[in-house]
């Protein structure tokens, strides 16, 4: 405070300047308002509302991305129309844009800027990831948040990633604790000691590679949107193959299977019924009874779209259809009153002594995913003379039945 001047005007000047403060304050905040009610009535109109450009669409990555725009890329991934159950933010699809785009860009085309820009930004593919395919130098990471979105798509295709219990494995070999048998429990005043039964399951990380190929003239197209198509295309192949082994597995990749005899429970066709079109509603009611109470608990059925046909038509002994369908229901119709799930890598195509049709709860099959270990490779000279490239996504994967007798297979005879 200035001691040569009177208080009282001092005080008044302060007021004065405050109040000029405020009325700025009110000035600019009115013309906020005026430029938002008229990008509102510009919108109402049909008329596009100008953004800024994104961090990431700067003039060096727009010059080394040419000819493609970033804009166009992977607008397919954030249309709900196209994918009803998962779509991603427009902040994702740009990500996974730039990523893809600078993979051809460095892969394809070979542009020696495109890769720089790539290793600033990714970092180098890890020496366990690189595969024979090609030239040795076109193998790129993919970042987690890359890796994500892909196997959120691949979800939308594969019933073992919407339903399997699904589990992280920071290393090669990763073992997962589960309870084989329940506490004791005893009556009276003196209780037993006993502990419940835990094992553990051990996953091991096996390579799983799915390939899609494209033709030249696609990837040249400025204005394909190749970005979704890559997207859809590599995560349904991973995806449907993950339900392959889940249900079909031998166990020289990566599992035995729910359809082989690790499932626990099996049920056989009566004699001589050596075709799918044999089933019977007796027979689908014994499937559920070979499971105990709690097992039963959120188990369905599973089997291809083809052995449905046969369900819809199976009737009880008075007569009564077992496949009923319910108003209001989430799925259209139960069998004995338990859900059903369509498989397309389940069989459909009748033989005698296959298994062919599953029942129970698929969290007892135990899915691991490897982190950090996923890779994208670029051949384009193997389809040279076609004028077609590959590409192959590089993940590593665990999978395993983790609860004996948790599952019920159905067989012909032999």
């Amino acid at each position: 405070m200035d001691e040569t001047k009177d208080p009282i005007q001092q005080l008044t000047d302060e007021i004065k300047d405050i109040a000029k403060q405020i009325s700025d304050y009110k000035t600019e905040q009115e013309k906020v308002k005026e430029e938002m009610a008229a990008y509102k009535e510009a919108a109402k109109k049909g008329f596009p509302i100008p953004t800024p450009d994104p961090e990431a669409t700067t003039d060096e990555l727009k010059e080394i991305l040419a000819p493609y725009d970033l804009a166009r890329q992977g607008k397919s991934l954030t249309d709900r129309i196209a994918h009803p159950n998962y779509s991603i933010s427009e902040e994702k699809r740009e990500e996974l844009a730039k990523y893809f785009l600078l993979v051809m860009k460095a892969g394809y085309k070979l542009d020696p800027k495109a890769r720089d820009k790539f290793r600033e930004l990714y970092g180098d593919v890890d020496p366990e990831m690189k595969t024979a395919i090609g030239d040795t130098g076109n193998v790129f990471p993919i970042p987690d948040i890359v890796m994500e979105e892909i196997l959120h798509f691949a979800r939308e295709s594969s019933v073992v990633l919407q339903y399997a219990r699904v589990v992280p494995m920071v290393s090669e070999v990763h073992s997962w604790p589960i309870e084989g048998d329940a506490v004791s429990v005893a009556w009276g005043n003196t209780t037993e000691e006993s502990e419940p039964g835990i094992s553990e399951v051990e996953l091991t990380a096996k390579e799983l590679s799915a390939y899609s190929v494209v033709k030249n003239m696609t990837l040249a197209d400025a204005r394909s949107d190749i970005v979704s198509w890559l997207t859809e295309a590599m995560a349904e192949a991973a995806g449907l193959e993950l339900d392959n082994q889940g249900f079909n597995g031998d166990g020289t990749k990566i599992c035995s299977g729910i359809l082989t005899a690790k499932c626990g429970y099996s049920v056989i066709l009566g004699s001589g019924s050596t075709a799918f079109s044999q089933i019977s509603a007796a027979k689908l009611s014994e499937m559920i009874a070979k499971l105990d109470g709690l097992k039963k608990r959120g188990a369905r059925f599973w089997m291809h779209g083809e052995i449905l046909h046969y369900v819809r038509s199976l009737k009880d002994t008075n007569d009564r259809p077992i496949f009923i369908e319910t108003v209001g229901a989430p799925v259209s119709g139960t069998i004995w009153g338990y859900p059903y799930t369509e498989v397309v890598k389940m069989p459909s195509t009748s033989a005698a002594n296959t298994a062919f049709m599953a029942f129970g709860n698929l969290r007892y099959l135990m899915v691991g995913r490897r982190l950090s270990t996923g890779a994208l490779s670029i051949d384009p000279y193997g389809l040279w003379t076609t004028n077609r490239t590959r590409f192959k996504l590089y993940q590593r994967w665990g999978m395993k039945l983790a609860l004996p007798k948790g599952m019920v297979r159905l067989l012909t005879h032999a």
